[in-house]
């Protein structure tokens, strides 16, 4: 008798789990709330700015799901018990809770429903309909969907303005650097207020806490995500076990799941390699062996897109460390390594590839 296994979210924690799960000969029904396949979120924001169709996001095509005999049901998973581990009513032997998160949308004062979220395929759909060429966009946060946003929007024609109310973009994380990537921005005809946060959010205008006003058509707000879940604290967390299980046979993978760390962490890989060690664990678990602790992993940051990179790997940030700068070919060009006692432990490269696969297999 096969396995049955339910698994409750269809995003790339749920679907990375589901594969796993199926590989190992186990039935598996994947309940997702949305009409669609599940995709690949980041590229929401291609299929926003018209670079990408909906079909061309999903993570995998529905041939894929049937050959390995995955179900597929979109449907809402509205009813979850997880001491009789059933899922709208219908009992399982295991359970995987990978509910993902939602856009966090700050409470401005103003016409804050004009501020308009990237994190659905109806969000990205329903942006594309109103970012035709020419038109005004502000875009509310300098992180990596922010900027990649900027980015696409101004490939596509739009006169963007970005605003971010820290004093630096990308969370602070490039230093002396910065620069390089302002610069690439504003040559693609990027508007930056950094440092400046937001008053309120007017018709057709966006009021900045320095007294200056914005104008535009459009207003995307990129002000990062909060965990799903209905078994969720009031901080969106699923307070699991260091194996990610809740009650034997029952696991949490994703965004929602906070085995160890203490603040959402809405990341594709992280998302994935939680996903395959909920699976791993669920089948070892019910089969009596021992499972495995989830171990936070240090994730590169990456920003690709039109006119601008940022590569991130390993310590950038911290006591005792030795910034080597390595120099880049244009003004918008930056490398710098990282060391600690002499060994290179971090990397920094923006607006460039040249030798980061080679300084990668160089990290300690």
């Amino acid at each position: 008798m096969k396995l049955e296994i339910a698994i409750v979210g269809a995003g790339h924690a749920g679907v990375e789990a589901a594969f796993a799960l199926a590989a190992q000969g186990a039935r598996v029904t994947l309940f997702s709330d949305e009409p669609c396949l599940p995709y690949f979120r980041p590229r929401l924001i291609a299929v926003a700015f018209g670079q990408a169709e909906p079909g061309a996001i999903a993570i995998k095509p529905q041939k894929a799901y049937d050959e390995v005999g995955i179900e597929l049901r979109r449907e809402a998973a509205t009813a979850v018990d997880v001491q009789a581990r059933t899922v709208n009513g219908r009992a399982f032997e295991g359970v995987i809770l990978a509910t993902g998160s939602r856009a966090f949308v700050p409470p401005f004062r103003g016409e804050r429903g004009r501020a308009r979220p990237l994190w659905t395929l109806a969000d990205a759909e329903a942006l594309r309909g109103l970012c035709a060429p020419g038109k005004a966009l502000t875009v509310i946060g300098g992180g990596v969907l922010g900027l990649e946003a900027a980015l696409r929007a101004a490939e596509a024609g739009l006169r963007v303005t970005l605003v971010e109310a820290a004093p630096a973009l990308l969370g602070g994380c490039l230093g002396g650097d910065e620069g390089a990537l302002r610069g690439a921005l504003e040559a693609k005809g990027i508007a930056l207020r950094v440092g400046v946060g937001v008053a309120a959010v007017e018709a057709g205008a966006v009021a900045l806490e320095d007294g200056s006003v914005v104008a535009d058509d459009v207003l995307l707000c990129s002000a990062g995500a909060r965990p799903n879940g209905a078994l969720a604290g009031a901080e969106g967390f699923i307070r699991t076990r260091p194996d990610l299980s809740l009650a034997p046979g029952v696991y949490a993978a994703g965004d929602p799941a906070q085995p160890t760390a203490e603040r959402p962490v809405c990341q594709v890989r992280r998302a994935q390699l939680m996903g395959q060690l909920a699976a791993r664990n669920l089948l070892a678990g019910l089969a009596g062996r021992p499972t495995e602790a989830w171990a936070e992993p240090a994730l590169p940051l990456n920003l690709i897109a039109p006119g601008a990179s940022v590569f991130v790997r390993g310590e950038v940030r911290g006591e005792g460390l030795e910034a080597r700068a390595l120099g880049g070919e244009g003004a918008c060009e930056a490398r710098t390594v990282f060391c600690r006692a002499g060994r290179p432990v971090g990397l920094r490269w923006v607006n460039t590839r040249k030798e980061l696969a080679e300084w990668e297999k160089r990290l300690a």
